[in-house]
């Protein structure tokens, strides 16, 4: 799978906790999430400073150890299907031990 081109979208945010992606409506493009070491997911919420709002999307990595030790990374491209589109603004609420999110957005 591709992953989108930067004059497309720009550089990605990378998210390494609960954090607001953006302060007003926008869009999701494209979102890549790297497993940590224990569960691990990030929801969008609709919604400016906290995960009140109503999460639109959610991204859950699957376990790639035996052991449950490892997650593995998914990558989701919402390029096709036009993107998701949030009225108050992006909230991404990350979970899981060591994961990341990177976040490509408008």
């Amino acid at each position: 799978m591709a992953v989108p081109s930067v004059p497309l979208f720009g550089n990605p945010t990378r998210v390494s906790g609960s954090v607001a992606i953006k302060a007003s409506p926008g869009k999701l493009w494209f979102v890549q999430l790297d497993g940590g070491t224990a569960a691990s997911s990030v929801n969008f919420h609709n919604d400016i400073d906290s995960a009140g709002g109503t999460a639109l999307y959610s991204v859950v990595a699957p376990f790639t150890a035996a052991t449950s030790s490892a997650q593995g990374t998914v990558p989701v491209n919402l390029i096709p299907v036009g993107g998701i589109d949030f009225s108050t603004g992006i909230w991404a609420e990350l979970a899981g031990t060591g994961a990341i999110a990177y976040v490509w957005f408008s």
